[in-house]
């Protein structure tokens, strides 16, 4: 009986977009909704012996007195634990990957998020929407092991070309994803004891679908005689300081600097809208529109631009853009009850945020 025939690299590093493309929707889901969510939670059951209720007695400790304050300080700790998640069990799914398969990895990542969304539907009480971050941070290797799956398949020539179509997928995740979400808040919650019970579900039903999709479709693109052999169980991010290329470790080390910026923006933009221009759920919809499909576009040119100024050449311009952006948030006044927000305030938001989200699609590829 003879072997199947390995996949066209063409259908694989489509089979790669799709499911980072659906992994991201799921994921970004939720970001819009974080203040009009985590501010459901106080209202609801802040003044009761719960967890979110213990927060808020440490929150006022700490000086948060208003509901607001609050608000950001859950919305960080979220997100906090989150990337902590990520950053400790990312590298071991790649690892794992690496010996036993990317296509494995995948299923039992996916499979996780999956049931993290199916609890936020039902999540009633505030301990179950940090319960279902904690699981998604713990699944939080999804990206790591597609990217992998993406160098298995391209050569050195082409590697570049396999990581921008990762990063169009994320991009486009996330101009999908935070949309969905907004949109769906005018939709009636199929769980009453949860409002935002029906974009759990459609962040369920991604994730479910993208199970399928690798269960059925998605091809082993590590082979056998290609798979890791470790004696140690220790995950590779402890060896990072032990890797002998300098530019390597340069390099790692610029992007910590630039992803506790560009992270520490992401996280809190929509608490920002909702703060400088009362935004809304659905009003982010158009951000997150605006920001989307800048990041894609950087994602197309940086494939183009790399020819000519150099994988460093297009790391420095987006890192000039960044700064500028970060500059230009950071200088919106601060509204009052006597001074309301400039007219120009929400003009140079968009321009920063857009130059931000440009950054960001020459950097990380």
């Amino acid at each position: 009986m003879q072997a199947a025939a390995p996949l066209p690299q063409r259908r694989i590093l489509g089979l790669i977009f799709l499911t980072v493309f659906m992994d991201i929707i799921g994921f970004s889901i939720i970001i819009p909704l974080f203040p009009h969510l985590l501010n459901h939670y106080i209202t609801t059951e802040g003044a009761q012996g719960t967890l979110i209720g213990m927060l808020s007695s440490a929150a006022e400790w700490l000086g948060g007195t208003t509901t607001f304050q609050k608000t950001v300080l859950f919305g960080g700790l979220l997100s906090t634990l989150y990337s902590l998640l990520q950053f400790i069990f990312s590298p071991i799914w790649g690892s794992l990957s690496d010996r036993y398969g990317r296509r494995k990895i995948l299923t039992i990542t996916l499979a996780g998020n999956a049931l993290s969304y199916f609890i936020w539907i039902f999540a009633g009480q505030f301990w179950m929407v940090v319960l279902t971050r904690l699981i998604c941070g713990m699944m939080a290797g999804n990206i790591a092991v597609a990217s992998a799956a993406a160098a298995d398949v391209t050569d050195e020539k082409e590697r570049t070309k396999g990581m921008a179509i990762v990063g169009v997928a994320i991009g486009m995740g996330f101009l999908v994803g935070p949309v969905i979400g907004g949109l769906s808040t005018v939709l009636k919650p199929i769980y009453e004891a949860n409002p935002f019970s029906t974009p759990a579900l459609i962040a369920a039903i991604m994730a479910g679908l993208n199970f399928i999709l690798v269960q059925l479709y998605f091809p082993e693109t590590l082979a056998e005689k290609n798979r890791a052999q470790h004696d140690s169980k220790r995950p590779s991010i402890f060896d990072l300081a032990n890797v002998e290329s300098r530019a390597v470790r340069r390099t790692s080390f610029a992007n910590l600097i630039y992803q506790i910026a560009f992270t520490g923006m992401e996280n809190t933009v929509v608490f920002l809208t909702f703060f400088l221009f009362a935004y809304s759920a659905h009003d982010n919809v158009y951000l997150f529109l605006f920001n989307g499909t800048c990041l894609i576009v950087a994602q197309g040119l940086a494939r183009l631009i790399v020819k000519k100024i150099g994988q460093r050449g297009v790391v420095m311009t987006g890192m000039i853009f960044a700064i500028i952006a970060f500059n230009l948030v950071a200088f919106i006044p601060t509204p009052t009850s006597d001074l309301p927000i400039v007219s120009w305030g929400k003009p140079v938001f968009y321009v920063g945020m857009g130059l931000l989200s440009f950054a960001t699609g020459l950097i990380l590829p």
